[in-house]
């Protein structure tokens, strides 16, 4: 127990008043005489006696009720996680951070946790002492609003205008962050977090332990669903073949759910829907097949009925639409004509995304590409001028090229045309003697190898016998390579074409690329890069930036990009790196590119993982990953401004001594009374 007014202790000194009078009763005493001491001497041991316990009490009650006064004065509290006499008289510092990201958009009753967070934001500040030095910080994006003392009533109109943010944010690095760097002089620093905790990725090992934090949660939704995730499974997306879009639903309500409509939406239109039943906290997976009406770029959404939290209630998507892609395949034997007639049909068996061509031509004399998308060059024995130089037109058109090495690329007499495409620079064949390279898996899965249907990607990495070494040259990137280092898969731009460059070939003595199950998917993978926009169109998460890749003509395009609410802003493009870099992408839903006023591709943005609402972080989980910080834990409540500042200061007693000294007092008034039978009439 602590005193907020440690110095009324001293009306303590009050109890001597009733302990002199007391004493002084025993000396001033009255001498009375009487004729027989024969009836004093029978009154000793009862009326005497029972006089002398009388005066004991009343003298102890008396005690009491100035003891029990004095202490109510002095403000008794409860040992508190902020001793009020300490704050009061120590300079000190409040960190007010709250969470302004995407989660706090939920209702919880008529208003959403972050206008209930700004709300109590002000309450608590109100608590504090004039002096105190606040600085109140939000967290998307993380920025210091005011920072002043609380006597300063500006806070309150930094703190109204904090907006919902549709971003995601990481409250702990942050916290750790501001705490560690603000340069704070005062004895006392406390940092209260508002936030309902749904991040639960912590990146640090623990915060300041100078600090005092209150981590006071700002509520829990009741009423939620959400669209975890959504995948178009199809490989063949063309105009009259049924996609498939493969979603995941969650019911994070403690009850079950009936008759939930799920609609697959297509340019706005609907053109699926799905009626289901959810158990609470449970999730279903659902297929949806539909056909797209033209080709260009589907703009399409899953979409959920309206709940407390609307931002996990639709998911965009953005795909290209192709028409058949063309392929030409060039090999040098009849048997590498076989592998990639088996390749080809097992990518499309019903012939409906591919169109190809399968050439043996060991020597390229010229390639015929004016109708071809793609072009396949495997194991090439010799390249003519005129072919070289078809193949640079073809490339700048923006054609598509998978290439397939083996040896002629270091041959002298070709450096200048392979320079000229800018190839990367191949040395010698690399023998594996004994045994064999093994391919090593990305760290990054990044867009060649993304999504491959595929069990497990390194179960089905090949094995490599013998290869070209190469040297990769600038904004070249590799995919694949091999555990010495070298590279198996590279990709790079020449022109508006793609190209995809392997450094070994489809064949046994080379490597078992052909006996993989990664071979079919990885080749209809890049038949698709290579033929479209697919890269273009991929999805970005909310707030990160998005690249578009051009080619060098078209830097000097007038380029336009669209928000999902109808903003219009010129982009310059990035003329080093030949794309669009585009930033600001804190809007959910579809964004459209514009190239001289003419759609050139689309993107959508996704919700953070950390922003769909989910089960929060718990005080037991903090515990164990903040074991020796010291913190309180603050739930909402309807009397949430005493509870908080009983958890600070402790729990207020002076009602209690109060009440004691009220008692106390009545009990002298009875013990005291006169005994009406000693009267005399």
């Amino acid at each position: 127990m602590t005193f907020l007014a440690p110095t009324a202790m001293l009306f303590l000194l009050g109890i001597s008043i009733p302990i002199f009078i007391h004493f002084l009763n025993k000396i001033n005493v009255k001498k009375i005489e009487f004729s027989s001491i024969r009836y004093l001497k029978s009154m000793k041991k009862n009326a005497i006696r029972s006089v002398k316990f009388k005066k004991l009490i009343l003298l102890l009650l008396r005690v009491g009720i100035i003891s029990a006064l004095a202490l109510m004065l002095a403000r008794p509290v409860t040992k508190g996680f902020m001793p009020g006499w300490l704050s009061a008289e120590i300079d000190s510092r409040l960190l007010l951070v709250i969470d302004n990201s995407s989660s706090m958009a939920a209702q919880k009753g008529a208003f959403s946790l972050l206008e209930n967070a700004k709300k109590t934001a002000i309450d608590l500040i109100g608590l504090y002492d004039k002096n105190t030095i606040i600085d109140i910080v939000q967290t998307c994006p993380p920025q210091i609003l005011f920072s002043g003392k609380a006597v300063d009533v500006k806070y309150k109109k930094n703190i109204i205008k904090i907006s919902n943010s549709k971003n995601f944010d990481n409250i702990w690095f942050l916290v750790d962050s501001l705490t560690k760097t603000l340069n704070v002089k005062e004895t006392i620093k406390e940092c209260i977090l508002i936030s309902d905790f749904q991040t639960k990725d912590i990146s640090i090992d623990s915060l300041s332990d100078d600090w005092h934090y209150y981590f006071i949660n700002a509520g829990l939704v009741d009423n939620n669903m959400s669209i975890n995730s959504l995948d178009i499974v199809s490989r063949i997306k063309v105009p009259g073949q049924l996609i498939k879009i493969k979603t995941n639903i969650y019911n994070y309500n403690s009850k079950n759910m009936k008759n939930v409509p799920i609609n697959l939406v297509f340019d706005e239109n609907r053109v699926g829907q799905v009626i289901s039943n959810f158990e609470q906290n449970s999730n279903k997976e659902f297929v949806f097949q539909a056909y797209p009406s033209k080709k260009g770029i589907l703009k399409g959404s899953v979409r959920l009925p309206k709940d407390d939290y609307a931002n996990d209630n639709i998911w965009h998507m953005s795909t290209p639409i192709l028409n058949k892609i063309n392929c030409l395949v060039v090999c040098n034997t009849d048997n590498e004509k076989e592998i990639f007639k088996l390749i080809m049909n097992a990518i499309d068996p019903e012939k409906e995304l591919l169109s190809f061509e399968l050439r043996k031509q060991p020597i390229v004399n010229r390639l015929f590409v004016e109708d071809v998308d793609i072009l396949v060059i495997h194991n090439p024995g010799a390249f003519t001028e005129s072919a070289f130089n078809e193949l640079d037109v073809f490339l700048k058109n923006g054609g598509g090229l998978i290439w397939f090495s083996s040896g002629m690329e270091a041959d002298p007499a070709f450096d200048k045309y392979f320079s000229n495409l800018n190839f990367p620079i191949a040395h010698d064949i690399i023998e594996s003697d004994f045994g064999a390279f093994n391919v090593r898996v990305p760290k990054i899965k990044d867009n060649a190898i993304r999504d491959l249907d595929v069990r497990k990607l390194s179960d089905e990495l090949p094995e490599v016998f013998q290869y070209i070494k190469h040297t990769t040259k600038s904004r070249q990137k590799v995919h694949l390579e091999l555990n010495n280092g070298d590279p198996l898969l590279i990709d790079f731009k020449r022109g508006k074409g793609k190209v995809f460059y392997f450094s070994s070939i489809l064949d046994l003595d080379w490597n078992d690329m052909p006996l993989r199950g990664l071979l079919v998917p990885l080749m209809y993978k890049l038949l698709v890069l290579g033929g479209t926009d697919e890269v273009n169109s991929m999805p970005v998460k909310l707030g990160r930036v998005k690249w578009i890749t051009l080619d060098g003509n078209e830097v000097k395009s007038e380029w336009e990009v669209e928000s999902p609410s109808g903003i219009k802003n010129l982009i310059v493009p990035d003329f080093s790196k030949e794309s669009l870099k585009i930033k600001n992408t804190n809007e959910l839903g579809v964004y459209n590119v514009y190239k001289n006023k003419i759609l050139y591709t689309s993107f959508t943005t996704e919700l953070n993982s950390n922003e769909i609402i989910s089960n929060q972080i718990t005080q037991n989980e903090l515990d164990i990953l903040f074991p020796e910080l010291e913190y309180k834990w603050i739930n909402p409540s309807e009397d949430f401004i005493n509870v908080f500042n009983e958890i600070r200061h402790g729990k207020a007693l002076w009602k209690f001594f109060l009440i004691l000294a009220i008692i106390l007092f009545l009990l002298e008034t009875w013990v005291g009374r006169p005994n009406v039978n000693n009267i005399k009439s």
